[in-house]
């Protein structure tokens, strides 16, 4: 009985793998645009795969054969999901598992260091009501097997996230600025240790601001302005406590990083940087996609914790280096958090339109808010690329070969505003008298009529 159990299992393992390799395969081709058709075969060849597995029987003597399985099964969920993001599926439940797998993460991370404030759990939850929204519309369009996948996690993130607000919510309005810029402090210093080469001086300047707001304490405690104690004193005191230990051995250590950990703290190094310079260049760079190597390195450098601590090459934990270590991981996960949130539903086939389009939307608001422009000739750029654009369009949309790529009705929206913005411009041109327009020849001829011969 076991070994047919066994035998079932690995058919199922096989299979996902195929997928997984087919999808693996489709990533790293980066001759062509990933087309929707390629990504929904493969989907829906997961989804089969998902609702055979659901029935199998859940042999004890198997679990191993089991997690495998449901280990590969989160990973083909993961790369379908940057698929859907990549060829602008963006509204699509699918595409909500990306960011459900690192909002849990996050929260996990908020909820261990205790470290947090409004500025940090209001984007989560925005995200996870968009999410929500997203899978409720999307329910009747897609197989039940993917839903049930994906509700779970919506549920735990706002189950997880609910302590974490109801601790905030005890903080008097009057505390509540404090809090923040401690919960800022705080992870100030963590950066500075975090940092190649440490700055002991800035270090010192924040530990200067903590010694300033202990200053500010009456008999031990911080009173609001009626002369009372606030609501969540204790909560900022004992934030403003932590926050005076963290700069203390901030100076003590100095960014020191012990040799067995070294390894470890180099791989967080270089992600966070490739994820940082990511995050500058996205719109013109990333594709979502590209996303699946970090976040697969950051989870497995993130599970390799024992009981929350990172262990060296030689099997031993070390103090030193530990909280440098565990702030790299959660910038990391922020980073992939930002950059999965400000993905725009546009295929990647659509995407160099759409980033042309956005930076003649914002050269063009910049001349509106310079005052607009002192000849009509000013327009001809501008107009020559909104007519080069429109003109790639056949019967309204932009085609890829003889397909019609997603994200269609977010690039006419913004090409019908740079339109939009270029009549309105016209129109304040033709308005203005010649002599108030900027840098107008009226002005300057004016100007050197009124100057003293030989000025």
């Amino acid at each position: 009985m076991a070994t047919a159990a066994q035998d079932q299992h690995n058919g199922f393992f096989t299979k996902l793998q195929e997928i997984r390799d087919r999808l693996g395969s489709l990533r790293k081709d980066r001759t062509n645009y990933i087309k929707s058709n390629d990504v929904l075969e493969q989907y829906f060849l997961l989804c089969e795969q998902i609702r055979s597995v659901a029935h199998l029987d859940k042999d004890t003597d198997e679990q191993d054969g089991l997690s495998r399985i449901y280990l590969l099964i989160t990973d083909c969920l993961l790369l379908v999901s940057l698929f859907f993001l990549t060829v602008g599926k963006n509204n699509e439940p699918p595409a909500a598992f990306a960011a459900l797998l690192v909002i849990k993460r996050l929260i996990q991370h908020l909820t261990e260091s205790g470290n947090f404030s409004r500025k940090d759990l209001d984007p989560i939850r925005e995200k996870l009501a968009e999410l929500k929204r997203n899978i409720d519309i999307g329910k009747e369009d897609h197989p039940p097997e993917i839903i049930e996948q994906l509700e779970p996690i919506i549920n735990d993130s706002y189950l997880a996230l609910k302590p974490l607000q109801d601790k905030l919510d005890l903080i008097s309005p009057q505390l509540e600025h404090l809090h923040e810029k401690l919960v800022s402090i705080r992870r100030t210093i963590r950066g500075c240790e975090a940092r190649q080469t440490f700055s002991t001086t800035e270090v010192r300047s924040y530990k200067k601001q903590l010694d300033d707001i202990e200053a500010t304490k009456i008999d031990g405690m911080l009173l609001g302005r009626d002369g009372t104690v606030p609501e969540g004193e204790e909560i900022v005191l004992e934030l403003l406590e932590k926050c005076q230990a963290c700069a203390d051995e901030a100076l003590l250590r100095q960014g020191s990083i012990a040799p067995p950990l070294r390894s470890t703290a180099e791989r967080l190094y270089r992600l966070r940087s490739h994820l940082e310079r990511l995050s500058v260049t996205q719109a013109w760079s990333l594709r979502e996609t590209d996303l699946y190597d970090y976040i697969i390195e950051v989870q497995e450098i993130d599970r390799s914790r024992v009981d929350g601590r990172f262990v060296g090459e030689d099997g031993m934990v070390y103090d030193e280096g530990q909280d440098i270590l565990i702030y790299l991981v959660r910038k990391c996960y922020a980073y992939v958090f930002s950059l999965v949130v400000s993905s725009e539903p546009v295929s990647e086939s659509l995407t160099p339109i759409f980033n042309q389009l956005q930076t003649v939307r914002r050269c063009l608001l910049e001349v509106q808010k310079a005052g607009g422009v002192s000849s009509s000739r000013e327009f001809y750029p501008y107009s020559m690329k909104l007519a080069s654009i429109d003109n790639m369009r056949v019967d309204g949309k932009f085609m890829v070969g003889q397909e019609v790529p997603e994200g269609q009705g977010r690039v006419n929206s913004l090409l019908a505003e740079c339109f939009e913005i270029m009549a309105e411009l016209r129109c304040a041109t033709e308005e203005t008298p010649v002599s108030t327009r900027p840098d107008s020849p009226a002005d300057n001829t004016t100007e050197t009529a009124n100057r003293a011969p030989g000025a």
